[in-house]
């Protein structure tokens, strides 16, 4: 999980509301805003008037969108939201020695679907999807590498005085869009391959690591079970989804090692072979290297909640 470090925080004496007080940043395209509250409250009422990417920085929220699902929105997550969908969120612990502090750029709706067009006219239609698109409602995600550092340039230079930040602001925006919309395919191809159907390549393709994630998994056997040319095969995986599938195979390992280490309470050693891991070290290593912790202290960390 990649995390954006927290920002300095207000000035005690520049304080004027406990609940989000927001510091604005506005550009011809977009509008960025960093959130602070110091005080604990429940269902506080939050939406936007654009397309919006908020990610979380200090602190920890609990957010609901329509499904009125609790959600753990931390450090290291980003919300998704369209224009004007209603977030519901509680602050169970800010105060004013823990605040919280999280940061959303709002997007010019006009903006974004232009952006989408020009995308969508480069789309291989043998790929995994046939037209990038913008959600009906709000998904919560994990951080992306890519998505952390264009987030910190974009908040440098708003908080900068350099006299082309705009110019490179807009630059950042496109790049920022397509990352957007890499991550968000992902969620939507996933939740439909949690159906547990195989009518799409993309599902087959996860289902069949799912099934196999014991054993050794060749490239090979995904691209026979794909039903794509080669050449689409990885261009897809690399313009539409922004990772490789040897990338796939290793985050659905990861993803399934946490439910075995917390829910049935595997060792660490017995999770790492479960999921097809050959050594329990490298395990360790990897699983650190993408979520900040090793498997011990991830368990001890979720006994906590």
């Amino acid at each position: 999980m990649k995390r954006l470090d927290p920002l300095p925080l207000i000035p005690l004496d520049q304080i004027t509301t406990l609940v989000e007080q927001r510091r604005a940043f506005n550009f011809n395209t977009c509008e960025l805003n960093i959130y602070e509250t110091r005080t604990e409250i429940n269902d506080f009422p939050l939406s936007f008037n654009g397309f919006t990417v908020t990610s979380m920085l200090k602190g920890t929220k609990q957010v609901r969108f329509s499904d009125l699902l609790d959600r753990a929105y931390l450090p290291g997550n980003t919300i998704i939201t369209p224009s004007y969908s209603k977030l519901n969120i509680d602050f169970p612990e800010a105060s004013f020695e823990k605040p919280t502090q999280c940061i959303a750029l709002t997007i010019d709706n006009s903006y974004i679907k232009k952006q989408i067009h020009e995308f969508n006219e480069l789309l291989d239609k043998e790929g995994f999807i046939k037209n990038w698109r913008i959600l009906e409602h709000p998904i919560l995600i994990q951080n992306s590498e890519d998505l952390v550092n264009i987030h910190k340039k974009i908040t440098r230079l708003s908080t900068s005085n350099d006299p082309f930040k705009e110019i490179h602001i807009k630059l950042l925006l496109k790049e920022l869009v397509l990352c957007i919309l890499k991550m968000q395919t992902i969620s939507i191809l996933d939740k439909n391959a949690n159906q547990n159907t195989n009518n799409t390549p993309f599902a087959a393709i996860l289902n069949f690591i799912r099934q196999n994630i014991h054993t050794e998994i060749q490239i090979e056997a995904l691209l026979k079970i794909s039903s794509m040319s080669k050449s689409s095969f990885y261009r897809a995986f690399v313009s539409e989804l922004g990772m490789s599938p040897y990338q796939l195979i290793i985050n659905e390992r990861l993803k399934i090692s946490k439910r075995l280490l917390v829910e049935e309470k595997l060792s660490v050693k017995e999770t790492a072979y479960a999921v097809g891991f050959s050594s329990p070290n490298y395990f360790t290593r990897l699983f650190k290297k993408h979520e900040g912790l090793t498997p011990k202290q991830f368990v001890n960390k979720q006994s906590k909640f």
